[in-house]
């Protein structure tokens, strides 16, 4: 619903953006008209775009201020690129195979398209469109430079915004590209590949060093920090989660990377519900079963032993083997106790009381199908200083708490610093390696109105001109660029269809 109603929002300014547009240049509203030629604005359908020259004085100053370095630059960057032209199309050979396997057997998609609300969160929108659009202008930068570099006009630059797209362009004359040698046209159509593969390195590095850039500010292996919850998380309360926790453990097992959470509430959810070592005493001395009757079997399953339905007490269950436990026979089969104190108690987790310390049993709550009792130990919290705070109880599905709870592993050595901009650095290295590698690839590929289509070729030219004819190389580029499209068009709908 979430994302539905955001891409109906975007639909709406869309069309009265066109409809005002049309009907203002319907009634040739002659002031209208000039601002939107004067500032290099025009709209479409879903689509804005806007054309400006303002940048070619910067971006010729630029690319002359180093001529020996950006000649050896691009230069490196044609090589890189044609290197890597067949690893690209193997790549998409793999994802095409990949797609045709039983999904059982499918392994991890390395081209997959990318949908706010569906495999993108919606709160991680604004990582999408900075990291999209910033891949894309480094990409046309790339394109620029190296222009100038071979003496060929830059006309300007262009952003455009197709529905919720960002991207960029720049406007070079084909007929003065194609004029050049064809190792001087590589360099030009290599180069927004070859600044989108550098992107993807120094965001790899930049996000995988974030731990010791991090280390003089940022503890990372001692919890985990907790940096979000949603308004309806069933964890919010008094006795719950709150921003600035510091998350230890779940159900008694340590926790300090967002991976093991995961793991801990995967677990939770498909096995049974995890058990307690209770001490005896406390059954004795807090078990209210007897004042409220025999135990009684729901529909949904679960055993119910406690007056009314009240969260603070539960109806625990017996994990006892008979046979080989001790000291059980005086223990009733359920007991109806208050959940805080009883776990409050436990030392352990349990399957059966053979695990347990001497005059401790295994109790389970008996809850229904998803639900699940999940125990999460809190930390010290305000940068180390301050007592460790009460556990809190979850009782829900586990599912529920991971997508409603944002976690990160940096614990702030100090209160003023937040425990989220180490993993929004993070986030954003992740989605540039992402974004650029992506435009890189397809980029790679020959197919029409892409850059790997002239790549293809400039290099069938560069190659095979003095052994064929201009019309066998225009057959052999044609090719090329069939095969190359229906690769990358069917791994595209493969994989859309593989998201819906």
């Amino acid at each position: 619903m979430e994302i539905m109603s955001f891409l109906a929002v975007v639909g709406l300014i869309h069309a009265a953006l066109y409809f005002t547009d049309q009907f203002l240049k319907s009634c040739m509203n002659m002031p209208y008209i000039y601002f939107l030629e004067n500032v290099g604005l025009w709209i479409k359908p879903l689509q804005l775009h806007w054309f400006t020259t303002a940048f070619n004085r910067t971006v010729t100053k630029w690319a002359l201020w180093r001529p020996r370095f950006f000649r050896l630059w691009f230069s490196v960057g044609a090589v890189v690129v044609m290197l890597l032209l067949l690893p690209s199309l193997f790549l998409l050979i793999t994802g095409l195979a990949n797609h045709m396997r039983p999904v059982q057997e499918q392994a991890v998609a390395t081209l997959q398209p990318m949908v706010p609300g569906i495999n993108i969160p919606m709160k991680e929108l604004p990582y999408y469109f900075a990291t999209l659009l910033m891949a894309s202008v480094i990409h046309e930068a790339g394109h620029a430079f190296a222009a100038v570099q071979e003496d060929v006009h830059v006309n300007g630059f262009g952003f455009l915004l197709m529905f919720i797209l960002p991207g960029a362009y720049v406007d070079v004359p084909t007929e003065e590209i194609r004029a050049l040698t064809p190792f001087r046209q590589l360099k030009i159509l290599c180069a927004g590949v070859w600044h989108n593969i550098v992107l993807v390195a120094l965001a790899l590095g930049l996000g995988l060093s974030t731990p010791y850039l991090m280390y003089p500010l940022y503890d990372s292996g001692r919890g985990l920090s907790v940096i979000s919850i949603t308004k309806d998380s069933p964890a919010r309360g008094i006795t719950g989660l709150e921003v600035g926790d510091i998350i230890t453990s779940v159900n008694k097992q340590p926790v300090v990377s967002v991976a093991e959470w995961r793991q801990a509430l995967v677990a939770s959810s498909t096995q049974d519900q995890t058990g307690f070592c209770v001490p005896e005493a406390v059954v004795h001395n807090h078990d209210e079963t007897v004042q409220h009757g025999e135990p009684y079997e729901g529909v949904d399953g679960s055993v119910q032993c406690c007056e009314g339905n009240s969260d603070a007490h539960l109806c625990f269950e017996l994990l006892e083997d008979r046979e080989a436990d001790v000291g059980v026979a005086a223990m009733h089969p359920f007991s109806c106790l208050p959940a805080r104190i009883a776990i409050a108690r436990s030392d352990n987790v349990c399957v059966t009381s053979t695990t347990c310390p001497a005059d401790t049993h295994c109790l389970a709550p008996s809850l229904k199908n998803v639900t699940r009792l999940v125990q999460i130990s809190r930390g010290v919290r305000d940068g180390g200083v301050g007592a460790e705070q009460e556990d809190v109880l979850y009782l829900g599905p586990p599912a529920y708490l991971y997508h409603t709870v944002t976690l990160t592993s940096y614990v702030s050595k100090y209160p003023f610093l937040s425990p989220a901009w180490p993993s929004s650095l993070e986030v954003c290295c992740d989605y540039m390696v992402k974004f650029s590698g992506a435009l890189a690839v397809l980029n790679m590929v020959p197919v029409l109105y892409l850059d790997g289509y002239w790549i293809f070729g400039a290099i069938i030219d560069f190659f095979l001109a003095p052994r064929c004819d201009h019309i066998t190389r225009k057959i052999v580029h044609a090719v090329l660029t069939l095969v190359g499209s229906m690769l990358l068009f069917a791994n595209i709908a493969l994989g859309v269809w593989s998201i819906l």
